[in-house]
């Protein structure tokens, strides 16, 4: 389901974002939400929290204060829009103010120019990894109601400046490679696997609404990501049929497969194994480092290098924004199959029991 606006992901559970890098705050609107669940602020806290993993790697890291203005009441939500609001407070914008008219190679500072003609050029404006943190917060709320259904989301770093890691060598990495970084005034990029674990088989429908490519489409539209892989990915390309079918067994009185090439999706259905998939990070675009471009008042070659809170490497910091994304997409999925509902989850009889008698 597309909204021709591109602010808003989901067709039942929806959520909307807005604001800019730069601005004063930004936030969601998430609509679908059904009443009666339970959201505490410490729900929303929780996921902020875990913006900037590594310290390390980025000069930029907001406090991340947050106001939930409306549908929840006495922390259980109401059935109605929930608008949240996140303030911006470690920006430095006059650092932009000399370039731009200087596109950034890598960044989205051309583009826009090129759609828009007016534009923000404040830290990437609406393009900036800092937007994102706005479906954070929505995917609290989300993880609230995959929660309700045994559903885990988790995310791993696999790759990072090139090189493989794993939780025995993780801490290491990123200090030797923010301490590279800095030495060599350049970004890196990185791979992260997701797993969501105990979905239901079912979800997803032909042709245009299959489970993996709504998460697709989701998670490549995250800053900085240029490629998605579902269960075996590219190595399908290398295998025989034999060797890559997943055969199909019992366990557990259900049908289920036996191995997971397909990564928990057949003709774009769920099929009840965890759904995995990796996708990949580029390095950051903005660095110190001269680069080739233009000044678009003369047309002229220009240099342009970009000074300011950036990251040395933006993978880790995507490892919440595609949980985020992967709970949206779920409980969207969820919703639409009937596993949730949009309306309430207040028993009806439950309902009926809160009308004033007569």
């Amino acid at each position: 389901m597309h909204e021709m606006a591109g602010n808003t992901l989901g067709g039942i559970f929806r959520v909307t974002t807005w604001g800019e890098s730069h601005g004063p705050a930004l936030g969601c609107v998430i609509d679908g939400c059904p009443a009666g669940l339970e959201l505490a602020p410490e729900h929303i806290r929780r996921e902020l929290s875990r913006d900037v993993p590594f310290h390390l790697l980025t000069k930029r890291i907001e406090p991340n204060d947050f106001q939930i203005m409306s549908g929840v009441f006495e922390d259980r939500t109401i059935g109605t829009p929930i608008a949240i609001v996140i303030k911006n407070s470690k920006h430095e914008s006059d650092r932009y103010r000399k370039i731009m008219f200087t596109p950034r190679p890598g960044h989205a500072d051309l583009s826009y120019r090129l759609k828009y003609g007016h534009v923000d050029w404040r830290g990437g404006s609406r393009a900036s990894g800092r937007t994102w943190i706005s479906v954070v917060a929505a995917g609290g709320v989300a993880r609230r109601l995959t929660e309700l259904c045994g559903i885990e989301v988790r995310s791993a770093l696999t790759e990072l400046g090139g090189l493989a890691v794993d939780e025995s060598n993780l801490e290491q990495r990123v200090r030797s490679l923010a301490a590279q970084a800095e030495q060599d005034r350049d970004a890196t990029g990185g791979i992260i696997s997701v797993t969501i674990r105990n979905l239901p088989a079912g979800l997803g429908a032909p042709a245009f609404h299959r489970f993996h490519a709504d998460l697709a489409q989701a998670i490549l539209s995250i800053p900085g990501v240029k490629s998605f892989e579902l269960g075996a990915g590219l190595r399908a390309a290398q295998a025989k049929a034999s060797q890559f079918n997943d055969p199909i067994v019992m366990a557990g009185g259900r049908p289920t497969l036996q191995t997971n090439n397909a990564g928990g999706v057949l003709g774009g259905i769920t099929v009840g194994t965890p759904v995995v998939f990796r996708f990949t990070v580029k390095p950051t675009p903005s660095i110190p480092i001269p680069q080739q471009s233009i000044d678009l008042r003369t047309r002229a070659a220009a240099s342009v290098s970009t000074e300011g809170n950036h990251d040395a490497n933006y993978a880790p910091r995507s490892l919440v924004i595609a949980e985020a994304v992967a709970a949206i997409v779920t409980t969207d999925h969820l919703m639409l199959s009937g596993y949730l509902p949009h309306d309430s989850l207040v028993p009806q009889q439950q309902r009926l029991q809160t009308l004033p008698r007569r």
